[in-house]
C-alpha cells in the first residue's frame, strides 16, 4: 500500500473509511494526570513574592483584561443598538478593599475579565471598555491649582460603557462584573443622549 488512497482496493477503502477519526481519552485521565503531577511536586502553588511585584503584575493583569474587553468590542460589527436601550457608564474603582490576584494567578484574572466582556459583547450589551493607566492622576481645582489625589483615596482603574433597557438592567450588568467580586466598587451613571 502506498500513501495514496487511489492505490487501494474497494475493500481496503471501505475498511479505511470505517476507522475512527479521533481517539477519545479514557474517562478520568486528566484527573489522574493532575494528581500524579501534584504528588511528584511538579504542579503546585508558586511562592508569594514581594508585594511590589504582585502589585505590578496585578496592574498588568487588569490592564490586559480591560484591553481584551476593548479588543472584543472593537472586533464586533457596529450594529445599531436595540430599540429602547440607554447607555450607562460603569466606573471601576479600586480602594483598600480591592484584592489583587495571588502571584502566578494574574493570567486567570485577565481571562475572567475577558470572558465577562466577551459574554456582554455577545449579548450586545457592551459598547466599550478601557483600563486607565496607573499613576499620574492630577486633581485640578476651580482656583487653577492642581495636585495628586489624596493618599489612600480610591483610584479610578477603568470603565465600561454598556447598554441596558433600564437602570436596573445596568445594575445587574455591574453586579455581574468580576471587579466587584475582588473588592472593587463600580459607580453607574446613565449617559445623557445628545
Amino acid at each position: 500500500m502506498t500513501g495514496s488512497t487511489g492505490d487501494l482496493t474497494p475493500r481496503e477503502r471501505e475498511a479505511l473509511a470505517g476507522l475512527p477519526r479521533e481517539a477519545v481519552p479514557p474517562p478520568g485521565l486528566e484527573d489522574a494526570t493532575v494528581a500524579a503531577l501534584h504528588a511528584r511536586g511538579l504542579l503546585g502553588h508558586r511562592p508569594v513574592r514581594r508585594r511590589g511585584l504582585v502589585t505590578t503584575l496585578a496592574g498588568l493583569a487588569a490592564a490586559a483584561a480591560l484591553f481584551a474587553g476593548g479588543v472584543l468590542v472593537g472586533r464586533r460589527s457596529e450594529a445599531p443598538p436595540p430599540p429602547a436601550t440607554s447607555r450607562f457608564l460603569l466606573l471601576l474603582y479600586e480602594g483598600p478593599q480591592y484584592r489583587l490576584p495571588p502571584a502566578g494567578e494574574e493570567a486567570l484574572r485577565v481571562r475572567e475579565y475577558a470572558e465577562w466582556a466577551g459574554e456582554r459583547a455577545a449579548r450586545e450589551e457592551l459598547v466599550a471598555g478601557e483600563k486607565l493607566r496607573d499613576g499620574g492622576d492630577v486633581v485640578v481645582r476651580g482656583d487653577g491649582t492642581s495636585s495628586p489625589p489624596a493618599a489612600g483615596a480610591e483610584r479610578l482603574a477603568g470603565y465600561f460603557v454598556v447598554r441596558a433597557a433600564t437602570p436596573g438592567g445596568a445594575l445587574e450588568i455591574a453586579r455581574s462584573c468580576p471587579h466587584v467580586r475582588y473588592g472593587g466598587s463600580i459607580v453607574i451613571r446613565e449617559i445623557e443622549p445628545t
